[in-house]
């Protein structure tokens, strides 16, 4: 079976819990750049309302694609718990292949949200289970995404990319947490394979070992093509997103939107541009398509809820056929 891309990693449930704005005091630097919300230790603490959704970039992503037509299977671990089971559950009623889901007696992942005023703190819960290449012959894909994955995560992404280079494969490459910390030596080889990288500004700092927050996207940029990417994104939150393909820096600004909850806005702007990037569209049109893509997702509670298909993809690009993509 050919995949137009098989997202890799692993999958749990999470729970969103909205905290209502009378039960927290906010403490933030004059400047507002680091804010902290306070919880009484020991109280009990109402809150405005609980829902459940896939947690974990690889879902995300893989949902994101299904829902915009692209034929998708999911690679990667998860417990055998009941919210385990719920999400796999979820993620092949989106229409995601599930065969290659691996499940791991006795371990289990979860995650809680918690919602303040449009941001969230995420605690996250992964069993320490590790992804196993699957030995089957006949699986095959366009397309690779590589994403967050736990400790021990490194032999696995060597297999990804050995992979995908046998199979003539493009790679498409989200680093986590565990291995944006590890810097960029240790993952060369992945950066080196890598078609299009996706990072937010803070993160591709710190990869490069450049922590100076005034260091111009434009250089990042550069840095981070030099390792090898052939299209490296950046998305800076309320600053939009920016890409370099070695030829030109592009700049595309967020659409206006409500925003309910930000989780799984980053993904959404993934799964929107490779949609598009796999139609071989431009670029600039890839990152229009990510752009509304993470704009809907922010309207609702959760990383699924709002992503678009087709048809919502459609309205949403004619609602802002003003976005301009600039060159800078």
């Amino acid at each position: 079976m050919k995949y137009d891309a098989i997202s890799l990693g692993p999958v749990r449930m999470d729970v969103f819990v909205q905290l209502p704005e009378d039960e927290v005091t906010e403490m933030c630097s004059l400047d507002r750049k680091r804010c902290m919300i306070e919880l009484g230790f020991g109280e009990k603490i109402a809150v405005n309302g609980v829902e459940f959704a896939i947690g974990g970039n690889a879902g995300n992503f893989a949902v994101g694609l299904a829902r915009l037509g692209r034929k998708t299977a999911l690679l990667g671990a998860v417990g055998d718990g009941w919210t385990d089971k719920r999400a796999v559950e979820i993620l092949a009623g989106e229409g995601v292949e599930i065969k290659y889901v691996q499940e791991k007696p006795g371990q289990m992942g979860f995650g809680v949200v918690i919602g303040y005023l449009g941001e969230r703190t995420i605690l996250s819960y992964y069993s320490h289970s590790v992804n196993e290449w699957p030995e089957d012959p006949e699986l095959d894909a366009e397309w690779v995404y590589i994403t967050s994955m736990g400790k021990g995560y490194e032999p696995f992404y060597q297999k990804a990319v050995e992979w995908a280079k046998v199979h003539n494969a493009r790679i498409g490459f989200n680093p986590g947490t565990r291995q944006i910390k590890a810097g960029l030596e240790p993952l060369r080889y992945v950066y080196a394979a890598t078609e299009v990288l996706f990072v937010n500004k803070e993160e591709a700092a710190e990869v490069l070992g450049m922590q100076d927050q005034a260091t111009e996207v434009k250089e990042l940029l550069k840095r981070l093509h030099e390792t090898g990417p052939k299209v490296v994104i950046i998305t800076d939150g309320m600053g939009g997103s920016f890409a370099y393909d070695g030829n030109k820096f592009l700049h595309t600004p967020i659409v206006e939107a409500p925003v309910v909850e930000r989780t799984g806005a980053g993904d959404a702007f993934g799964s929107g541009f490779l949609a598009a990037h796999m139609q071989g569209k431009p670029i600039a049109e890839a990152m229009k398509w990510g752009t509304v893509n993470s704009a809907s997702v922010l309207g609702f509670v959760g990383p699924q809820a709002g992503l678009l298909n087709p048809e919502k993809l459609g309205e949403w690009l004619e609602k802002n056929r003003d976005i301009t993509v600039t060159e800078i």
